[in-house]
């Protein structure tokens, strides 16, 4: 037998027997660790979903969209002065408020992003106090709700 680098080696340069036997069965396992390791690494990052929160931004636009929606309303009451365009104008605007004044309190003061939710906080706030005093020049009765986002 020579001598070399690889002691285990034969005459001819091969490896013995039993070192064969051991890398035939080194190969699928780490296929096997591979895949065992991919699955759980997977499960782990889907989180449950109810558990997930929403962006500040979709937050925000969430807002956004209601206090839009009451802008709009209040300019139909405006122009075909149906009260149903009141009664959804305030209903909106309540919601912008709720989600606005949400997000202001999950919010740092510290933060220039607070001083962004409080303003539009505080126009959903005006907003639904003049569709308020429209409803009530024109003979409307609303819920004459005042979110506690209002209330200082």
């Amino acid at each position: 037998m020579k001598r070399g680098l690889f002691l285990s080696t034969t005459k001819q340069g091969r490896l013995p027997d039993t070192m064969k036997q051991d890398r035939i069965f080194q190969k699928p396992l780490l296929v096997l660790t591979f895949f065992s390791l991919i699955l759980v690494l997977g499960s782990c990052s889907q989180g449950d979903v109810e558990f997930q929160s929403k962006s500040f931004k979709s937050r925000l636009q969430q807002g956004d969209y209601h206090l839009g929606w009451s802008l709009n309303y209040f300019d139909s009451w405006r122009n075909a002065r149906q009260p149903r365009y009141l009664r959804l104008a305030e209903s909106h605007s309540i919601n912008a408020i709720n989600s606005f004044a949400s997000l202001e309190s999950d919010t740092s003061p510290r933060i220039s992003e607070f001083y962004v939710v409080r303003e539009r906080r505080t126009r959903g706030c005006r907003l639904l106090a003049e569709l308020q005093f429209e409803a009530m020049n024109h003979g409307h009765q609303l819920s004459g709700m005042t979110p506690q986002g209002c209330i200082c």
